[in-house]
């Protein structure tokens, strides 16, 4: 069984996961995943990579010269901090340290993780790492484990992201106790998606309506749609912001809600050729054009969902009072 306590949301041989989620029906993220809820997914075993050791001081891992999410992933397990003398093995002593203590469930995900025996308790390597953060790292979730052969601790830290292809990078730390020290598992957790071809955009010279609602509830979703048809100074600008989104991951959420809708038509009336919807959890936008489905995009700081409000009037209650308050969306 798992507990967790709190939720604020050199190198050897790793092992490479990606975890690909299937958001099915369900459009957004769950966070936090702990082993007694597995993630909806396939796990891919990917590749095992071989990388020389010596621990680098935080923040002092270098970009390289062409990033991809496999380099992204090895940077932030790079980030990782142990005391010194901690000795690298590949034997898993405790059977929960088998698997990371806690994921997300978000297509993309990246998982590389390093075992560690260490001659410290739990408490002490929790307290190491708690002090010896990077610069703007944070820890957002710990908690305990337990089985009849061996019992857990574990710390999960996110770390500052940069740039449209850096979405998450997070470090877990599980510690079990060994002896008269402990067993050490860190796993790296990245999403890293790619650049938007230049070519995803929305199209132009046909009509262009937005559509908010008066009522949301992630539990009962959205209604009362309130619908716009936009002028065409209105409708390029829209397709401003729209066009300047990056590139989001699939996200599945136990709860969510629609915010807006952006249909272009080519005539009014008729079946929307285009569509982005625009989704409560993540910031994540999902588009379609002629039926079919495009990568989804990422209104990291709000940018559609303020543009689209401002044209709602006030019955459009809901979306516009989100759109007011919302400052940046967090994975």
């Amino acid at each position: 069984m798992r507990t967790i306590k709190a939720i604020v949301p050199t190198l050897g041989a790793i092992v490479m996961r990606a975890i690909v989620a299937d958001a099915g029906p369900v459009r957004a993220m769950m966070r936090a995943v702990r082993r007694s809820i597995r993630v909806v997914g396939i796990v891919v075993l990917a590749s095992v990579l071989a990388v020389t050791s010596a621990t680098m001081a935080a923040g002092s891992v270098q970009l390289p010269a062409k990033e991809t999410a496999a380099s992204y992933a090895l940077r932030v397990l790079k980030e990782a901090t142990f005391p010194p003398g901690a000795r690298s093995t590949h034997k898993v002593l405790c059977g929960l340290l088998a698997h990371a203590a806690s994921s997300v469930a978000i297509g993309g995900l990246t998982d590389l993780h390093k075992l560690y025996l260490v001659a410290r308790s739990p408490d002490e390597l929790e307290s190491y790492v708690e002090g010896h953060l990077r610069h703007g790292a944070k820890v957002t979730s710990s908690g305990n484990g337990s089985s009849p052969q061996c019992a857990d601790e574990d710390v999960e830290v996110s770390l500052p992201t940069s740039g449209n292809n850096e979405y998450l990078g997070q470090l877990v730390y599980t510690f079990s106790p060994v002896g008269t020290g402990s067993e050490l598992r860190i796993d790296s957790q990245t999403v890293w998606v790619p650049n938007r071809p230049a070519g995803e955009v929305a199209p132009t010279g046909r009509v262009m309506e937005v559509t908010g609602f008066s009522r949301s509830s992630a539990m009962e979703g959205s209604s009362g749609p309130v619908t716009v048809r936009l002028d065409n100074g209105q409708a390029a600008a829209i397709r401003r912001v729209f066009n300047a989104l990056p590139r989001g991951p699939e996200v599945l959420c136990m709860e969510d809600s629609l915010l807006f809708e952006i249909a272009i038509r080519a005539k009014a009336g008729s079946p929307p050729l285009f569509k982005a919807d625009g989704y409560e959890c993540g910031g994540t936008v999902f588009v379609t054009e002629h039926g079919r489905t495009l990568p989804s995009l990422y209104d990291r700081n709000c940018s559609l969902l303020r543009a689209v409000a401002k044209l709602l009037p006030a019955k459009a209650k809901s979306t516009r009072e989100i759109a007011g308050d919302c400052k940046t969306w967090q994975p």
